[in-house]
């Protein structure tokens, strides 16, 4: 079976390799390949140096602009997407499914999908029109998530997420697409760990982009009340103004910058206390990440996050500033948390294995195929 992996608007493996995630993402394919015996073509927004990140002779990629002369003008570059069908369609044979990741750049693979007349699967990790109403958002930006939404859950065969509550909220929102909807939650690895009692118990890690998203300055605000230090991964557009606030309430944080998925795998594990304060989510990777290797989760009481933690079973979840600054005062008090680190371990072993989601999506791509 040939699937045709059509990349999020934008990026590439080149974009994947800068931010650390490229070994974690290819997981997936070559994973698919060892069980299933599937072929993927990759189509990228990359130039030619993206023909150096794959070695598996099952994956074919296709950077765009070594089909396309890239333009400076981003609104260029953009109108040229919608020209892409034409020119693959030429280069490829032998296509059974066309696949999208993310809403991003869906216009290319539905294009593709009419051009070929083949099924097409979507794959969102988090949805973009929940997200923009989320962000408060202008109107009409909110207006042309949702028209994107539309569009591609029309023509999408499968259209897959990563939770019920984005499954609930795209329901409530296009309910004539229910039938198409498939909840496949992220992966994350799981391994032999050191032992809960030898590890950090005086610092936190948290990881994440340093964005308003993940509400970082709530995160400052309640360690000012305690004995503890941070530990932040993660890079963005705020990272200068969290220094300066963290200095201002003499708040103790290490800024690590971005760090590689294999390598973040491992830092896990020395720590005790993993901390989420996002203010919104999807199927947090971080989190999932934290509970496999581990980590006693602390997380912000929303819904993506109560989908996942039980809270005192397998991970501690707060509400507001008040209850959090109390949890990270009394953490030592908190009798059973070799149990909650055993059974995050469990809960991410049972739902959230690379296993389960090759054989997941292995059979989804027989369904379509049969269309």
């Amino acid at each position: 079976m040939h699937i045709v992996y059509f990349f999020t608007y934008g990026y590439s493996l080149k974009s994947w390799h800068l931010a650390g995630i490229l070994k974690r993402e290819i997981a997936v394919f070559e994973k698919m390949i060892t069980d299933h015996n599937l072929k993927f073509t990759f189509v990228t927004y990359g130039d030619i140096e993206d023909l150096e990140y794959v070695t598996n002779e099952n994956i074919q990629v296709i950077p765009i602009f070594s089909l396309i002369k890239r333009s400076e003008y981003k609104l260029m570059n953009f109108l040229k997407s919608f020209f892409l069908s034409k020119k693959l369609k030429h280069k490829l044979t032998n296509v059974d499914i066309v696949k999208q990741n993310q809403l991003l750049g869906s216009w290319a693979s539905i294009l593709f999908k009419i051009s070929i007349k083949k099924p097409l699967y979507v794959r969102t990790g988090y949805d973009m029109f929940k997200f923009s109403i989320d962000e408060k958002k202008f109107f009409l930006k909110r207006i042309a998530y949702y028209t994107l939404t539309l569009f591609t859950m029309f023509f999408a065969n499968i259209y897959s997420v990563t939770s019920s509550c984005d499954k609930t909220f795209l329901e409530k929102y296009i309910p004539f697409v229910r039938n198409k909807i498939v909840i496949r939650p992220n992966w994350v690895e799981s391994k032999n760990y050191k032992l809960f009692d030898s590890r950090i118990s005086n610092k936190l890690i948290s990881v994440g982009r340093l964005e308003s998203q993940k509400n970082y300055p709530l995160l400052i605000r309640s360690l000012k009340k305690t004995e503890l230090s941070l530990d932040l991964v993660g890079e963005g557009s705020l990272r200068n103004e969290l220094k300066s606030f963290a200095k201002k309430e003499d708040v103790k944080i290490n800024f690590l910058g971005i760090v590689e998925n294999t390598e973040l795998i491992n830092l896990y594990s020395k720590y005790k206390y993993f901390i989420s304060t996002s203010s919104y989510e999807g199927n947090p990777k971080a989190i999932l990440e934290a509970m496999a290797a581990g980590c006693v989760v602390i997380a912000k009481s929303i819904p993506n996050n109560i989908e996942i933690i039980s809270h005192l079973e397998n991970g501690i979840l707060f509400k507001d500033e008040t209850e959090l600054i109390d949890i990270l005062n009394n953490l030592t008090n908190i009798e059973n948390q070799k149990d909650i680190s055993t059974n995050a371990i469990n809960h991410t072993n049972k739902n959230n294995s690379l296993k389960l989601l090759s054989n997941n999506l292995f059979d989804d791509f027989k369904l379509l195929n049969n269309i």
